[in-house]
């Protein structure tokens, strides 16, 4: 078995990805590959990090998604000094 490479690991989900040309085929390898805990984890992130750029404080946006403001802050930060990703595939700009 392969020893973990992050680099060609990540290489290979985001070649895999890239096959994927329609919103079914996507939607049928996320339900192939994740769990549903994983598939809400990764969806509350993303819901955290739009109401992030929203300008909308931690403690609401806790509130609204329902969980930890720690877990809100996490997501600050990725948006704060992270690479862009998320900022750039939500389509928006920090205020």
């Amino acid at each position: 078995m392969d020893k973990p490479n992050l680099d060609k690991d990540k290489k290979l989900i985001i070649d895999t990805l890239r096959k994927l040309k329609s919103e079914k085929d996507l939607n049928n390898f996320l339900d192939d590959l994740l769990t549903e805990e994983e598939i809400l984890d990764l969806a509350q992130r993303i819901k955290i990090g739009k109401l992030i750029l929203d300008g909308k404080s931690y403690d609401e946006i806790s509130e609204k998604i329902g969980t930890s403001t720690s877990t809100v802050s996490k997501i600050g930060q990725i948006l704060k000094y992270g690479k862009g990703g998320l900022e750039k595939t939500l389509g928006k700009h920090k205020k």
